[in-house]
């Protein structure tokens, strides 16, 4: 009786080590199929290109912020550049068309145009009228042209006219890119056969001038 109570007992205590080593195997099998599950879900939650690799949206994002910060950058370069032009056509131009430099040209313009203007002699009549008129235009040069036609160039053939003039002083009066007045102050001395002795005569004239291809001349000449 011994014997077999003994044979049972060990039958029990195997099956009870079975029982526990299966459930061991279960429940590692349950940790396993946990494991590979939230693996399997970790990874579904990741972007995956065509070819399978990870972290393709995170680089089309990296990938768009560069191209619209070139963007930016060409935009910002071509505002510049529109600015800086914008800078020189309305501030930097006009003031290097009415500087120190530019009042010069059109005061010695205005100058070299008045002694013109006044000085001639029968010897060379047409040359000296031709001088005149290349440092006129417009309307002035219309009038200039018939004046010295009908009156100048008869007396000074017939009786003789010769007349030099020469400018004391000039200053600029007003000064604008394309338009600029000088007031002239002229000794002009003028002898003829009647009257062979010089005869000094002092002026003042407004000389007006207009920009014409890049040279001043003369549109208006007013004696004041």
């Amino acid at each position: 009786m011994s014997s077999d109570k003994d044979k049972e007992e060990d039958v029990t205590e195997a099956e009870i080590t079975e029982t526990t080593a299966t459930e061991s195997d279960a429940t590692e099998d349950d940790t396993t199929t946990t494991d590979e599950t939230g693996d399997s879900e970790e990874s579904a939650a990741e972007p995956v290109a065509a070819d399978g690799a990870p972290g393709v949206g995170r680089r089309a994002v990296s990938w768009s912020g560069r191209h619209w910060a070139a963007i930016l950058l060409v935009v910002l370069l071509v505002a510049s550049a529109g600015a800086a032009g914008g800078v020189y056509w309305w501030i930097y131009r006009p003031d290097q068309q009415t500087d120190a430099a530019a009042q010069q040209q059109a005061v010695n313009a205005a100058r070299d145009g008045t002694v013109a203007l006044l000085s001639y002699a029968p010897e060379t009549l047409d040359k000296d009228l031709a001088n005149a008129k290349a440092h006129l235009t417009g309307e002035f040069l219309k009038y200039y042209s018939q004046f010295t036609d009908q009156i100048v160039a008869p007396a000074a053939k017939q009786k003789g006219v010769k007349t030099e003039a020469t400018v004391a002083r000039a200053a600029l009066s007003e000064m604008h890119p394309d338009n600029a007045t000088v007031l002239v102050f002229v000794n002009q001395v003028t002898t003829s056969k009647d009257r062979p002795d010089p005869a000094l005569a002092t002026s003042s004239v407004v000389v007006k001038l207009t920009k014409n291809d890049g040279h001043w001349l003369i549109s208006e000449f007013n004696p004041v």
